[in-house]
């Protein structure tokens, strides 16, 4: 948007010299060459403009391919959005959109903390520490990170489909795709 809007005004500021050349004729001296340069130079522009738009209008009917439309924003390959907590059966029982974060801690709400991930009505539980642990936004990228819990944070990776146990305080990043296991719990990111 923000290209869009220099376009824009890169064109406007070319249409407004070419009319203070047209408007001052006995002043302007290589008026031609002011008026041809600076109509072209705002044509291009321009046209830069409304072809990023049109840009936008594909990917956003492009499905979650190559890149989506989600909420407004163009979603990027490999972009995470979303945390899914999974059933047994694999349906969706609760969804978390991660836009605007940048620190999430996963755990159960038990009135004396406030936790972004809360769990405490999840399958299981009962096996979900109160902080189990934290995923992190940095440089770009989602990163998972036990809190030393009792039960352990693994992650089946998408990419081999082998799970990894994670250290505590170790932290590990995260694609698309890949399972976090918060004790039985299943978490996919997407």
């Amino acid at each position: 948007m923000t290209k869009k809007i220099v376009d824009l005004s890169i064109a406007g500021i070319c249409i407004a010299i070419f009319g203070i050349a047209w408007s001052y004729a006995e002043q302007v001296t290589l008026r031609t060459e002011i008026m041809w340069t600076s109509g072209l130079c705002a044509a291009g522009f321009g046209a830069l403009a409304f072809k990023e738009r049109r840009d936008v209008g594909r990917k956003s009917q492009g499905g979650m391919g190559q890149g989506g439309f989600i909420h407004g924003q163009i979603q990027e390959k490999g972009q995470i959005t979303e945390l899914v907590l999974l059933s047994e059966e694999n349906t969706e029982l609760v969804v978390w959109g991660l836009y605007g974060k940048t620190a999430l801690v996963i755990g159960r709400d038990v009135k004396e903390n406030q936790v972004d991930i809360d769990l405490s009505k999840s399958p299981y539980a009962a096996m979900v520490d109160i902080e189990h642990a934290v995923m992190n936004f940095s440089a770009g990228k989602w990163y998972v990170e036990d809190l030393g819990s009792i039960n352990g944070l693994r992650v089946k990776k998408a990419e081999d489909g082998k799970t990894y146990q994670l250290s505590a305080n170790m932290p590990c990043c995260l694609e698309r795709m890949d399972c976090i296991f918060v004790g039985l719990n299943r978490l996919l990111v997407r």
